[in-house]
């Protein structure tokens, strides 16, 4: 009897996937560093049963239609905003995600962003490669900011990745506040138009849904301090875009720190030019070691399934 087959449309190293080992013929991509095109997926997903991706791969109508075989779908992600929950809920497809892989990955890069906006130092690395430095001199006055210990971190949501960003600020001696749907009684809450008043940086790291659809937009921008930085590594349709330009643009906030983007991977081009923008391609995961967790997860979440287990994270 044939093995059940499983398409993977990262090309990750064999020993990620390993919980399926003799319990599944695997498909892997071998397009590098890329995912598989997704034209070369709709050809290959049709007698496949279940598909592992890094939360790249839209799951939609037109995916579900060219794999009538399909029975799971597992992100090796946190996310799952590409899944069509509903449509995969009414096909009885099961899906997944890995939502505690990437923890402590996402508040390493949160607050390298913040580091980095606030003190300038992608703006610096420019200064010295574009020989200005040498060509002008030291300009000392240029590049005073602020300390970190002074600052008021407001962090939007308080999941585990908020806390592992405030355990992290914290010890820069940062003075760490939070915001949730519900108030927790904790000391250091604020409701929202508060911790926008107060903070110095403000910290999106929310789940994107239709309640935090363009949360951050002209109007909450507005009610942040003048001066103060935004960080966005939650997902990019939680702010406005545009707005954001038009708040930097007027002087307003002194600065952002993006890896996520609301139409990506496109880009407003008005970010490009601006110095006090730092950015990244959404990479808030991307260490070795978790995304080699987040693929054993997803894996494992794939070979629960077929041996018919509780899974591991289920979304539907």
């Amino acid at each position: 009897m044939s093995l059940p087959r499983v398409l993977c449309t990262v090309n990750v190293p064999r020993e990620h996937l390993a919980p399926l080992d003799e319990i599944a013929d695997l498909i892997i991509s071998d397009h590098t560093p890329a995912a598989m095109p997704r034209a070369e997926v709709l050809e290959k997903i049709g007698d496949c049963t279940a598909v592992i991706s890094q939360g790249e791969l839209r799951v939609d109508s037109e995916l579900l239609a060219a794999a009538p075989k399909l029975e799971f779908v597992a992100n090796a992600a946190m996310g799952y905003d590409n899944l069509d929950l509903a449509a995969l809920t009414a096909r009885e497809i099961k899906a997944t995600n890995t939502p505690a892989a990437f923890v402590e990955s996402t508040a390493d890069l949160t607050l390298g962003l913040l580091l980095n906006v606030t003190r300038r130092i992608s703006e610096g690395d420019r200064f010295i490669r574009t020989g200005e430095w040498a060509e002008t001199g030291m300009q000392a006055l240029r590049w005073e900011s602020g300390l970190a210990a002074s600052k008021i971190v407001g962090i939007i949501g308080y999941g585990k990745i908020a806390k592992a960003v405030e355990k992290r600020a914290t010890a820069f001696g940062m003075t760490v506040l939070h915001t949730r749907t519900q108030p927790d009684g904790h000391v250091n809450y604020r409701d929202f138009d508060t911790l926008l008043a107060e903070s110095d940086i403000v910290i999106a790291l929310v789940p994107h849904s239709p309640s935090t659809d363009r949360l951050m937009n002209a109007e909450r921008f507005a009610k942040m301090k003048p001066g103060a930085f935004f960080i966005n590594v939650a997902r990019g349709k939680v702010m406005d875009e545009a707005a954001l330009v038009e708040a930097l643009t007027s002087g307003h906030l002194g600065g952002t720190g993006l890896d996520v983007f609301e139409e990506e991977p496109v880009v407003n081009s008005a970010l490009f030019t601006m110095e006090n923008v730092i950015m990244t391609p959404h990479v808030g995961g991307a260490t070795l070691e978790e995304r080699a967790n987040g693929r054993l997860e997803a894996a494992e979440n794939v070979a629960r399934f077929l041996r018919g287990e509780e899974l591991i994270s289920p979304l539907n």
